[in-house]
């Protein structure tokens, strides 16, 4: 996968959340038209990317559908990160087939990003 591609409502906000809670690596942004940015990040563990995209004339759009997953190593130690950067859990931890332990949060755009420890 290239990269993910996120609409949001307030590009600061999450560009501050993907580098200060989850530790994204921001590389640049750029002014696509007037009125209209998109902001790049690499997970440097990963080398992912995502984009962010604000269009000030956007209409609103569900989230449905949308969700990144992240690998982690301690499924209790990331549920009380994320708590102690006010994060919003919407499902806690449980683990499932094979003993998999998943998590799911919200950004500050309302998309799942779901933690699993495997």
């Amino acid at each position: 996968m290239k990269s993910v591609v996120i609409r949001t409502r307030d590009i600061k906000k999450s560009i501050d959340f993907y580098e200060t809670v989850l530790g994204f690596t921001f590389d640049t942004q750029i002014s696509a038209a007037p009125g209209k940015q998109i902001a790049f990040l690499t997970d440097p563990a990963s080398c992912g990317k995502l984009e962010l995209l604000y269009n000030e004339q956007g209409k609103e759009t569900p989230q449905g559908g949308l969700s990144l997953t992240f690998e982690v190593d301690q499924i209790g130690e990331t549920e009380k990160y994320l708590l102690s950067k006010n994060v919003r859990i919407v499902s806690s931890p449980k683990t499932i087939k094979g003993g998999k332990k998943i998590m799911t949060a919200l950004d500050p755009n309302g998309v799942e990003l779901d933690f699993i420890e495997e």
